[in-house]
């Protein structure tokens, strides 16, 4: 059962930081605290979208009214889970992101104020953890991590039950020069990695004992007025795709024999004596039957 599941007694001390009801011996509150974490996602169905999309805002009138847009969508499994809650409960719980995208965007803009990495989220959490800032350490990541009940939304969804969307941004020049390697090989997709920071809560006791090889639990806050919708700041770190080499024929090679005689190298593989028997009595007889064909043709023209 996830620490989030049930909360009696907890209290929102701010976004970020949970205070549990039972102390330390100190008289400390057991915490916890919303920071950047690390999430490993195995991806599935990858694929790339372009659309041309009009611009409602034009610095310069000479600027052109649409642009290009690409984004590179797929699946997402994690090896963690998370559980999105209420500080009344638990909402749901996710071994999956649904919908991953990844869009491209000027550079400056990815990383927010902070630039805040898991090394930052160390200070606040585990055996360390004490009270997170009141805008938390991704303050202006674009990124976003959403919970989405398609029930309670007005758009059309090919989802029927509540599910996760990570939409996360690369800076547009690496994204473009990724975009360009994925449409340029015709060679199958094995897999596709990605290691997401997404800013999310963990208890400190797990924070303080967990291996890197554990499977972790973690919570995401369902926060404001509107709580059908849940959100929290994301950033795509790696995004890494496998391509599975097409099979190409070995480059012919030269050789030597071992009276020392030099073989150059053979274009083509070598066809046997019994091959080339068949393929000389074949020949031989296409050319007897047309033989006979011409000699009646010609009989035939005689006889007129």
């Amino acid at each position: 059962m996830s620490h989030f599941s049930k909360l009696e007694g907890a209290t929102l001390v701010n976004p970020f930081t949970i205070h549990h009801k039972d102390t330390l011996k100190s008289g400390r509150p057991f915490m916890s605290t919303c920071v950047p974490q690390a999430v490993y996602l195995d991806l599935f169905d990858i694929r790339i979208s372009h659309a041309a999309e009009w611009q409602e805002k034009l610095k310069d009138p000479q600027d052109q009214n649409y642009k290009l847009r690409s984004v590179i969508t797929a699946r997402g499994t994690m090896h963690d889970r998370i559980t999105v809650f209420k500080m009344d409960g638990q909402v749901a719980t996710f071994e999956e992101i649904a919908e991953v995208m990844v869009k491209p965007l000027p550079k400056g803009h990815v990383g927010g104020t902070r630039r805040a990495t898991v090394s930052d989220g160390i200070g606040y959490s585990g055996m360390s953890s004490h009270e997170v800032p009141e805008n938390g350490l991704m303050e202006e990541e674009p990124g976003t991590l959403l919970y989405i009940d398609p029930q309670k939304d007005s758009r059309p969804s090919e989802h029927k039950q509540p599910y996760l969307c990570l939409e996360a941004y690369m800076d547009e020049t690496e994204f473009n020069a990724l975009l360009q390697r994925l449409s340029m090989t015709s060679a199958p997709v094995k897999k596709g990695l990605m290691r997401a920071i997404l800013e999310l809560f963990e208890y400190e006791v797990d924070a303080s004992l967990a291996e890197p090889w554990h499977r972790k639990d973690y919570g995401m806050l369902m926060r404001g007025t509107d709580q059908n919708w849940g959100t929290t700041r994301a950033r795509v770190e790696t995004l890494q795709v496998v391509f599975q080499p097409n099979a190409v024929a070995p480059a012919p090679t030269a050789t030597i024999d071992e009276d020392g005689i030099y073989a150059p190298p053979t274009l083509f593989e070598p066809v046997s004596a019994v091959t080339v028997k068949k393929i000389e009595k074949r020949l031989k007889e296409i050319g007897i039957t047309l033989a006979i064909g011409l000699v009646a043709i010609f009989v035939v023209l005689l006889s007129r």
